[in-house]
């Protein structure tokens, strides 16, 4: 507790060199360059370190040489740290409209090509979804937390279909990523990490052309049991 409380404004501190960094870059690269290099090897590392955060990951199967939507289970907001230290690519987040209003943050997450999607509002999420889409057929790839906020103590909530929806339109292949101790790293509503091991899993990839008698809802039922089962025998 007494770490995380000394890290806290070193990992601010860290967060803000690191968004100003990706900004700087952006003028010359593509965003998921920028997001890949400042992400993976800068931000998350070295935020873990400060925090005494050991990630232990565990990988199914070699990630596929094609553009793909990451799934992961969501618990922290250690979590979007967690996917970009053991995914070794380029990434473009699926985010709730409110971030874009943060200061900073929103404007960093726009510049590097972030999708905000209105959860109020059905027409716009849909479209948000869509240009989402649009973006991983061009040969980008997504994370989404299907489960659309952060669940309490890791027990999974009801995938919602919209990851599913844009992965069966074009057979994009499903990596499921399974976070297991980031909440007892950072519990929510707290902004005080404890120095603790986060597990991950990464599956094999699922692809939606190998499951044609299943609509997206029960696709991502099945990802969703697939993946508790996994969190279970971490």
């Amino acid at each position: 507790m007494i770490r995380g409380i000394i890290a806290l404004p070193l990992v601010l501190l860290w967060t803000l060199i690191c968004g100003l960094i990706g900004l700087f870059l952006r003028i010359f690269f593509p965003a998921e360059k920028c997001v890949f290099w400042v992400a993976h090897f800068l931000w998350s590392p070295i935020l873990f370190k400060l925090y005494g955060i050991t990630i232990e990951l565990n990988q199914i199967e070699k990630l596929p040489n094609l553009p793909a939507i990451y799934i992961a289970n969501h618990s922290s907001q250690l979590d979007i740290a967690v996917v970009v230290k053991v995914i070794a690519r380029g990434l473009f987040f699926v985010a709730k409209k409110e971030l874009s209003k943060v200061p900073f943050l929103g404007q960093y997450m726009t510049v590097m090509g972030m999708i905000f999607v209105d959860r109020g509002n059905r027409e716009r999420a849909i479209q948000s979804m869509n240009e989402a889409a649009r973006k991983v057929v061009a040969g980008k790839n997504l994370v989404t937390f299907p489960e659309g906020t952060r669940s309490r103590n890791e027990v999974f909530s009801t995938f919602k279909k919209g990851s599913f929806v844009i992965a069966q339109k074009s057979n994009i292949p499903i990596v499921p990523i399974v976070i297991k101790g980031a909440s007892k790293a950072l519990v929510k509503g707290s902004f005080i990490a404890r120095s603790t091991t986060i597990k991950v899993t990464i599956g094999e990839a699922i692809f939606p052309g190998d499951y044609p008698n299943l609509n997206p809802g029960e696709l991502a039922q099945m990802v969703q049991e697939k993946m508790s089962a996994i969190h279970h025998g971490l």
